[in-house]
């Protein structure tokens, strides 16, 4: 049976997947289809008691939480394209651990206890607003510290992180 070895550590997970269950407050929140994610573990904010992603020159105060990816789930993409209109409910992270994907800075050499930086503005496609930074932008305004977040340990070479959330 063929197989893969993980000669020095498992995988630290999937981008939006919560990496340890116990220790995490999951809150269900209701969507807003005129307003989508861009993908899974990407901070949002509550309009009009909808979850929504962050906008260009939101700050990092109007955090309240990270999207979870559920399982099973049809992505926003295919829900899109099969033309479905009303909103769907889903994970908000209040509280615990999750593995994000770090846009900015190098997942491999942060360490446990640094700051994670959240992009509120300069967003790209690579880098968009509600993405994860590991070192801020030289515009340090576009990418403040997002508070009560934290690192904890050192991440994968395509970005995938661990973070602390409300801990």
């Amino acid at each position: 049976m063929a197989g893969n070895a993980y000669l020095t550590r498992m995988p630290i997970g999937i981008v939006g997947g919560i990496t340890r269950p116990r220790e995490s407050t999951v809150e269900a929140v209701t969507l807003d289809n005129k307003k989508r994610f861009l993908s899974y573990g990407l901070v949002g904010k509550y309009d009009s008691d909808k979850f929504v992603p962050l906008q260009e020159g939101d700050t990092a105060d109007k955090v309240k939480g990270i999207l979870v990816r559920p399982y099973p789930i049809t992505s926003l993409t295919d829900l899109a394209h099969l033309g479905i209109t009303a909103n769907q409910v889903a994970d908000n992270l209040k509280r615990g651990y999750i593995c994000v994907k770090a846009t900015g800075g190098n997942a491999l050499n942060a360490k446990k206890g640094d700051p994670v930086f959240v992009r509120v503005a300069g967003g790209t496609e690579a880098s968009p607003i509600g993405s994860f930074v590991l070192k801020a932008d030289a515009t340090a305004e576009n990418t403040p510290q997002l508070p009560n977040a934290e690192i904890m340990g050192p991440g994968e070479a395509d970005g995938r992180i661990e973070i602390a959330y409300n801990i």
